[in-house]
């Protein structure tokens, strides 16, 4: 499993702890943001983001991901377009993976069952979105990130996505702050997927913890982390320079790889899908939600609706116009 180490500034002395241990990095695109006073975020549009300096534009063993949590959190959802951010990742020359736009779920964020079908279904639309956007400038295409808080809701984003051949690698969103063990514990979301994806599908979990224990699943390919960072955090609240930032860096990865290599002593992680499993076709994953939720996931999935335009009246309207049709089709 590659970790790779998330980093809150894409330059200076942190980059070039990155590079001289020669580390895997994942960079945030809100990290490029320019500089955008608060104030005014509600009346003028997204200023861009900042290139890439030279060394990093050119680096290997490096990601990019699209910071839908953070965009959501300080934004209220993604204020660059599709072609802005796809604009970003053309200016890398050697990205190993660079995320599409996503739909996080996290229930601080998503804080019922209908939010996240819709935002399901917003992520599959996006995806087809960066895609577009990626061929029309003919770089790679990005990789698809299946949202999702229960394992039946990433069953349904992978019914909603746009994808015949699923490629190599594939993102799981919203388990930053999941546990590992339970009935939506990492272990059973990536058992989970593993029924209902190809055999060459491996997946990168974003931010995942308990990395040791991870680092032996068949399925994950790859993460990524800035835990190091948050310790430096809170064990220097004040008078935190970037020389202890690099020391809380190259500790924490000490710990890792003693974490790594008593994993990879113990039993290896064997598939065992959890008890409760998900319907195995698209019918029964739906039968618990209503017509009017499933129709308008469907507009908003294929692009004839905007997110923006979902809100909780929006079911209740749709399905009084779905009884009333019904009724005059009788």
């Amino acid at each position: 499993m590659r970790l790779y180490i998330g980093l809150p500034i894409p330059y200076g002395r942190l980059l070039d702890a990155a590079d001289e241990l020669d580390l895997p990095i994942l960079l945030s695109a809100n990290a490029f943001a320019r500089p955008w006073p608060r104030a005014l975020r509600h009346a003028m549009p997204f200023p861009g983001f900042k290139s890439p300096v030279p060394r990093l534009a050119r680096r290997r063993k490096t990601a990019l991901d699209s910071a839908g949590f953070v965009a959501l959190k300080t934004y209220r959802g993604f204020p660059w377009s599709v072609a802005q951010y796809i604009d970003l990742a053309a200016q890398f020359e050697n990205l190993d993976i660079y995320s599409q736009l996503d739909c996080c779920n996290e229930p601080e964020v998503a804080s019922d069952r209908q939010e996240v079908l819709m935002r399901c279904a917003y992520t599959a639309r996006l995806y087809a979105e960066c895609r577009r956007e990626a061929e029309r400038r003919g770089i790679k295409p990005p990789m698809p990130v299946l949202q999702g808080f229960r394992l039946d809701d990433y069953a349904r984003c992978i019914d909603m996505m746009p994808i015949l051949d699923w490629p190599k690698l594939v993102g799981i969103g919203s388990v930053c702050r999941r546990p590992l063990t339970g009935p939506d514990g990492l272990e059973a979301i990536l058992d989970g997927l593993d029924r209902l994806l190809d055999p060459h599908v491996r997946f990168h979990a974003f931010g995942a913890k308990t990395l040791g224990a991870l680092s032996q699943h068949p399925r994950l390919a790859s993460t990524d982390s800035q835990a190091w960072d948050m310790r430096a955090r809170y064990d220097n609240p004040i008078g935190r320079t970037m020389d202890l930032r690099v020391e809380a860096l190259r500790r924490w990865l000490e710990r890792q790889q003693d974490e790594f290599e008593a994993a990879a002593r113990e039993r290896p992680i064997r598939l065992t899908p959890p008890e409760s499993t998900v319907p195995d076709n698209p019918e029964k994953r739906d039968a618990a939600l209503s017509k009017a939720e499933l129709e308008i996931a469907e507009l908003l999935s294929s692009g004839e609706i905007d997110f923006q335009s979902v809100h909780p009246g929006t079911v209740a309207l749709w399905e009084a116009i779905i009884e009333e049709y019904e009724i005059e089709d009788e």
